[in-house]
């Protein structure tokens, strides 16, 4: 017998989706109009987004590095976000550096004095910055904050002699307000001597620092609802790191911290859960797992036959059935299948 000899090969499409339910609805491939097309990508946007309400969907959650400036209370998330599902206090480690580089720029010490009021432009020559350790040093994470509004397109690289590169991060486009941070992380690197970020698109850009960081510690925030934090004294208090935050679940969603930072150098890593991704043009697949399909395809089955004029009703009837039931299938795997611990906390009894 002959097999496929693939995986995950299989791809549909949004004009699949929205052809099939026609079909499922009663009705031929003939009598889709223009008007039904987009009334089918219409409730499957829905369907989509409606989804986010229903459970945390475990594919949409991303891991986020955000740097704070000095007093900085409240952190705007990223479009999209659902929900903060995890926060930490991330105490970084920023090894001295033994040189600034290219050494032929002056400026570059700059990046590395902890001082956000000073920054350094790159030449067209040599348009990267970096810093080199003696004996080496194993780096986990790196950030950089703007000088201005600027969009860099940088590739992270690593050198043992400071001559011949290796890239080991390419980074998307990055636009950044002035004094705003961005952190990513990669796979933790052996020692190197020399690290640094390089321009790739446009010809000089400027930085107030740069930081090369490894994790020493990340400590879990805990979360205040609006009422606590509306009734917290101080709100301005300030500290070497933040200890709770209020969620404000608003169109673009923020984070308040407390107390706030008392410095320009913290860094905060948070899991969000974030919106499913839009449906696009009829050529685009959806971005959800592939056991999810089937439950998508029967809910918009059922959506677009309360559109489609003449559409039997125990058609309807049944068509949201097995919405329902594939649905059910779904959520129900929709789990990392991880142990639970319970630990109960019985000290406010025994004291």
């Amino acid at each position: 017998m002959a097999y496929s000899g693939t995986t995950n090969q299989t791809k549909i499409n949004v004009g699949q989706l929205i052809e099939y339910a026609f079909r499922e609805s009663g009705k031929s491939s003939e009598e889709q109009t223009a008007q039904y097309i987009v009334a089918g990508k219409q409730a499957l946007f829905y369907i989509l987004q409606n989804l986010s309400n229903r459970g945390v969907n475990l594919w949409m959650l991303e891991n986020k590095l955000i740097g704070t400036v000095k007093d900085q209370t409240v952190i705007t998330l990223p479009e999209g976000t659902v929900d903060v599902r995890e926060a930490n206090w991330r105490y970084i480690v920023t090894p001295t550096i033994s040189a600034a580089l290219p050494a032929s720029n002056p400026d570059s010490a700059n990046l590395f004095d902890q001082d956000l009021s000073t920054f350094a432009t790159s030449d067209p020559l040599d348009n990267w910055f970096g810093a080199g350790f003696t004996g080496g040093e194993r780096i986990y994470q790196v950030g950089f904050n703007s000088y201005g509004v600027q969009t860099f397109n940088f590739v992270f690289e690593t050198s043992s002699d400071g001559i011949t590169w290796t890239v080991r991060k390419t980074l998307p486009a990055i636009t950044l307000q002035d004094r705003e941070w961005y952190y990513f992380t990669f796979d933790p690197t052996p020692e190197y001597n020399f690290f640094r970020v390089r321009e790739t698109v446009a010809g000089t850009f400027s930085l107030r620092q740069l930081s090369f960081s490894y994790t020493q510690q990340d400590i879990p925030l805990s979360r205040l609802n609006r009422d606590d934090y509306w009734n917290l004294p101080n709100k301005q208090f300030e500290s070497q790191r933040s200890l709770q935050y209020w969620f404000d679940r608003q169109i673009t969603p923020q984070m308040y911290l407390w107390p706030i930072p008392d410095n320009d150098f913290q860094l905060f890593q948070l899991i969000i859960e974030k919106q499913l991704q839009d449906v696009g043009s009829l050529s685009n697949e959806l971005y959800v797992p592939n056991r999810w399909i089937a439950a998508i395809q029967k809910m918009l089955s059922h959506q677009l036959s309360l559109q489609i004029p003449g559409v039997d009703q125990n058609r309807i009837v049944y068509l949201e059935d097995q919405a329902n039931k594939w649905l059910a299938q779904a959520e129900n795997e929709e789990r990392d299948k991880s142990p639970i611990y319970y630990a109960p906390n019985i000290s406010y009894y025994t004291r």
